[in-house]
């Protein structure tokens, strides 16, 4: 055999094997462009925001830990700093300070970071305590700001931007008392937001970079542009202009052409969809609930606001508000006079379609959120259209206002503000997540927002005034939701143990209304001791309580059955 031809083909083999085929190749240069078009100061300060929120988020408690000694990090570096201008009277800040006032505060500092470090050693939990005081006494601070801001923008006439002012002072007034009365709630609430901010706009840089990559227009070096300088660019460069933001707009406004017939349409299925849901919520059908959910119109002039207000179109807002206004009322009464003439019967205790809408929680407002965030990304971007039907789903609109409607019949107040509350939670939501989107995807104009922000913004914050009041209510409920279910579980567990494992009593029920705990059996035996019961509720619960024991008796008769002589004879006799 000659040995040429085999050494050829044993090097062609070789190079076969070290070289890459063309898609490796292709993959490998893919790789490097996408590490190449993050490897500037932007893009890397972007990843740092992603990984740090997600840490936040997957990592609650040792967030918490960290946060708490970040923040005795800085109390205790303030007051240093207060001390050593006190001392020295220097200057700070460009300003001259007070010597005595930097000395009471520095002082009033290193105490309250020594009580951190004392509640932090002392207590269980003591982080999570720790950064709860802080709060508390943040909110005070916040709420004598807000109040101060308000009331001298109120009396202040010649101010600039008065009313920006105003709605500012509201907002942090009420950001502020939610501070001081859910000072838990608050704290966890700003650390997983921030952390879903850090995670989003994280992302959002990282995306910019990559855009660029692609060739996408930039002015930008993003060796020297700032985060600022990278999101105006990300807008700039996101703008869908003005052909395709008008053939958007035909969607959401009711103009020309065929203005009327666009208004008839909207009227026509906003009344069948009321319709709908009102005899669905009679009738205590979630199937029929949804398909009101689908078939409702509202959502279209909710986010034809939203985009009227990013851009700048007062006349388009105004409609846009005018119509959701004027579709609330129609609503509550077509649903008012349809519950008066249907012929059914109303349990405002158990049906399931009334009672799970008239306790809006915190978690509604965040279903609203996302809700409206997905809304107004698939009105702009047509390759997720198809999901809007899923969003009128996720955010109930009309059937909250069918239920304000039966309540109000039924004369339950109570249940009409809850309901009305629901809906007022998914409105806001929707408008503030919704121009948030509306900007980032470009439908908002980007002239507009440079030249016309102050005014852009003059309209946004009333919403996040009311956005800010309404959580109020909101985290409450969500609170005593929160604390009923976990002394339901506490309950549950205590019961269990008093029971311990019995064959002729069972335990049907435990239920805990405010500080009465109900416990229902049911057997043929007797219970154990019920002041043991209510001491070992009271060791749970940390307070007095009151036990209500409720025991049904199960009789059990058996017979056995008579020879068939017997059956005979009986029913020869009764003839």
């Amino acid at each position: 055999m000659p040995l040429v031809p085999v050494a050829s083909e044993a090097r062609g083999a070789m190079m076969t094997a070290n070289n890459e085929t063309p898609n490796m190749r292709d993959a490998r240069e893919r790789a490097m462009a996408g590490l190449s078009a993050i490897a500037n100061p932007v893009s890397i300060k972007g990843i740092i925001a992603a990984v740090g929120g997600a840490i936040v988020l997957l990592l609650p408690t040792l967030t918490t830990v960290v946060v708490e000694l970040v923040v005795l990090a800085f109390v205790i570096l303030s007051g240093f700093v207060d001390l050593v201008v006190a001392l020295g009277g220097r200057r700070r800040l460009g300003r001259e300070r007070g010597r005595i006032v930097s000395l009471l505060r520095g002082i009033g500092s290193l105490l309250f970071a020594a009580l951190l470090v004392m509640v932090a050693i002392l207590t269980e939990g003591g982080a999570s305590l720790g950064l709860t005081l802080l709060v508390f006494l943040v909110g005070w601070y916040v709420l004598a700001r807000g109040l101060i801001v308000g009331i001298a923008a109120v009396f202040n006439k010649q101010a600039s931007h008065r009313g920006i002012r105003i709605t500012a002072g509201v907002t942090v007034a009420a950001l502020g008392w939610l501070a001081i009365v859910q000072p838990e709630t608050v704290s966890e609430g700003v650390i997983a937001g921030a952390a879903v901010f850090a995670l989003i706009f994280g992302l959002l840089l990282v995306t910019w970079g990559l855009r660029r990559a692609e060739g996408a227009a930039s002015r930008l070096d993003p060796r020297k542009a700032g985060v600022a300088d990278a999101l105006w660019d990300w807008i700039r460069g996101s703008d869908i202009g003005d052909m395709q933001r008008e053939e958007l707009s035909t969607t959401l406004y009711h103009e020309q052409p065929e203005r009327l017939s666009k208004r008839f349409a909207w009227w026509t299925m906003l009344v069948l969809s009321v319709a709908i849901a009102t005899f669905a919520v009679l009738a205590d059908s979630t199937a029929v609930v949804i398909g009101a959910m689908l078939v409702a119109p509202l959502m279209a002039p909710i986010l034809g606001l939203a985009g009227a207000i990013v851009n700048g179109w007062r006349w388009r807002a105004i409609e846009s508000a005018a119509v959701v206004a004027l579709g609330t009322t129609v609503s509550i009464l077509l649903a008012y006079g349809l519950t008066a003439w249907a012929p059914a019967a109303i349990n405002f205790d158990t049906n399931s379609q009334i009672v799970s809408r008239v306790n809006p929680t915190i978690l509604d407002m965040l279903i609203a959120l996302a809700a409206g965030a997905a809304g107004a990304f698939a009105t702009v971007d047509k390759r997720v259209s198809s999901s809007i039907a899923g969003v009128a789903i996720a955010v109930a609109l009309v059937p909250p206002l069918a239920v304000v409607g039966v309540a109000l019949y039924g004369e339950h107040g109570d249940e009409a503000r809850g309901a009305f509350l629901l809906f007022l939670t998914n409105f806001v939501a929707i408008v503030l997540s919704a121009c948030v989107v509306f900007v980032l995807t470009g439908f908002a104009r980007f002239q507009a927002l440079r030249t016309n922000l102050p005014s852009i913004l003059t309209t946004v914050i009333p919403f996040v005034a009311v956005a800010a009041v309404i959580l109020v209510p909101l985290v409450f409920a969500s609170e005593g939701l929160l604390t009923s279910s976990t002394r339901e579980t506490q309950a549950q567990e205590v019961v269990d143990d008093w029971m311990g494992e019995r064959d002729d009593l069972q335990v049907q029920t435990v239920r805990v209304d405010d500080d009465d705990v109900v416990v229902e059996l049911r057997g043929s035996g007797s219970p154990p001791s019920g002041l043991r019961l209510q001491r070992e509720l009271e060791n749970a619960f940390g307070e007095p309580v009151a036990v209500t024991l409720r025991v049904t008796p199960v009789e059990e008769q058996y017979l056995e059955p008579n020879p068939l002589s017997e059956v005979l004879q009986r029913q020869s006799e009764d003839l």
